[in-house]
């Protein structure tokens, strides 16, 4: 990551938590969708080059949701987007499809297959050749702790047992050094209460690489819920970022350099759910997301 942050001034999505956001390496922007203020989720998609914002106009586009999946796959050249929640008369239905962006336009890939299936808040990331998914969660009711590759037509399983315990809204990122997927935290199930509870903080972290999972040892964050991660390329390390150690949201960054942990905070205004993605040369964008107090 970066030395130094700046607050980008003029025209910006309007303000929102829970969207997608994830860079796109062939057009080299950053592509954010969707997202929840108030009782609205969204169905927008926003551009923004380093300077400035601009909202798009696809021909087609998702469904509006919040807490979808979505990162850039290098193979396929196309921003990938999976699941999230999708507004109904109730709280909202978890979903199923994929989809792409080409830049100018939104592809339905995939819709109810024997894919990942039906959850909201799962995390995705860009690997070296593809994309992968981990996680996420339906209701308080099942949480789900595998993993999935996408090849632009299928979705496969990435991993193997014996593997973390389900969570939604879980911290992830690529680690390039070691081709691994790093995972912290997230919100697990809340034993004996309803299908609308929010679920159990967890303040455990993982590694996958080559579909074996390791869990992380070692002293570091408190249990942070609704945190983002990113790879930080010069100190070889992961870093989790913001999020709420309840009942506070924090701008802690709390670095994994695959040994020990490391704190420090952001110089951004605290917050959870926030939209976080990085390029490839190490500059993260942080949108949005949500400073009320709570758990």
């Amino acid at each position: 990551m970066g030395v130094s942050w700046r607050q980008v001034d003029g025209p910006h999505p309007s303000p929102r938590y829970a969207a997608s956001l994830a860079f796109d390496a062939a057009r080299r922007v950053f592509v954010l969708f969707g997202g929840q203020s108030g009782s609205v989720s969204y169905d927008e998609t926003w551009v923004f080059d380093g300077a400035s914002w601009k909202k798009m106009s696809p021909g087609h586009r998702p469904p509006p949701r919040r807490g979808a999946a979505m990162a850039y796959d290098p193979q396929l050249k196309v921003v990938v987007l999976y699941g999230g929640l999708v507004p109904d008369r109730a709280e909202g239905t978890e979903a199923s499809d994929t989809w792409t962006w080409d830049g100018l336009d939104w592809t339905e890939a995939s819709a109810d297959n024997d894919g990942p299936g039906h959850r909201n808040d799962p995390g995705m990331v860009t690997t070296g050749d593809g994309v992968i998914l981990f996680g996420g969660h339906m209701g308080n009711v099942m949480y789900f702790g595998d993993a999935w590759t996408w090849d632009g037509r299928n979705w496969s399983r990435a991993d193997r047992p014996p593997r973390p315990s389900g969570r939604g809204e879980p911290a992830v990122a690529w680690d390039p050094d070691e081709s691994s997927l790093f995972v912290y935290g997230g919100l697990g199930v809340r034993a004996g209460a309803g299908p609308g509870n929010r679920g159990v903080p967890l303040g455990d972290a993982w590694s996958m690489k080559d579909g074996a999972w390791t869990q992380l040892q070692g002293a570091g964050p408190p249990t942070t819920t609704d945190a983002n991660a990113v790879w930080d390329a010069s100190a070889r390390s992961a870093v989790v970022m913001f999020g709420i150690v309840c009942p506070n949201p924090v701008a802690d960054a709390w670095a994994w350099n695959g040994a020990v942990w490391k704190r420090s905070t952001v110089p951004v205004p605290a917050r959870w759910r926030a939209a976080v993605a990085e390029d490839p040369a190490g500059r993260a964008v942080v949108f949005g997301g949500s400073d009320e107090v709570g758990c």
